[in-house]
């Protein structure tokens, strides 16, 4: 990773700028909007923020970002309309989920993640960059997670499936989709 980038993600972070983070070393990974709330040695926490709305949290490798460019009609400063938007309606400066989260490696992320927010997205973008699996961290293990999904119809599957970390690229939670799911899943 370059120290451009940290640099650019740590400017982004203290001035509260809205950006677009890039992956492009992750083909076809989605390009994200949003505020950069966090970054830890491993892994970096944006407040994502589409259609002048914030919508939860995605947790990025930061070793993945290659580019990091300010978003806004005026460059990314206070007076760009999402910003504006998100003032009138009270959410502005954006913040990180409290109690903050870890960013130093994925296994005490989503532990805490699926703890505080109850689901998480998982994305294993190198293959399967269209796809993510939803639901609830069950174990953590040396180089893997369990997760027990959920369906589109908020219902849970009946065994948790096993994902390695180092094939986790983004850790999504907090969002209408997860907490829509949670509120309509089926008890066990």
């Amino acid at each position: 990773m370059e120290n451009k980038i940290v640099t650019r993600l740590d400017e982004a972070l203290s001035s509260g700028t809205l950006v677009r983070v890039h992956r492009s070393s992750i083909r076809d990974a989605d390009r994200l909007d949003g505020f950069v709330v966090g970054r830890g040695a491993e892994w970096t926490l944006l407040a994502l923020c589409t259609d002048l709305r914030l919508n939860g949290w995605a947790a990025v490798r930061t070793a993945d970002v290659t580019k990091v460019r300010r978003r806004g009609d005026r460059g990314g400063d206070e007076d760009c309309l999402t910003v504006r938007v998100l003032r009138r309606r009270g959410r502005w400066p954006v913040r990180g989920p409290e109690p903050a989260l870890p960013l130093d490696g994925l296994p005490a992320l989503a532990r805490a993640a699926s703890r505080d927010f109850g689901l998480v997205s998982l994305h294993v973008e190198r293959h399967a960059p269209d796809a993510c699996w939803i639901g609830e961290v069950t174990d953590v293990r040396q180089k893997s997670l369990r997760l027990r999904e959920i369906d589109t119809e908020a219902r849970w599957r009946p065994a948790p499936s096993k994902f390695r970390f180092e094939d986790v690229t983004r850790l999504d939670f907090g969002g209408r989709y997860e907490r829509t799911l949670l509120e309509f899943a089926v008890p066990v």
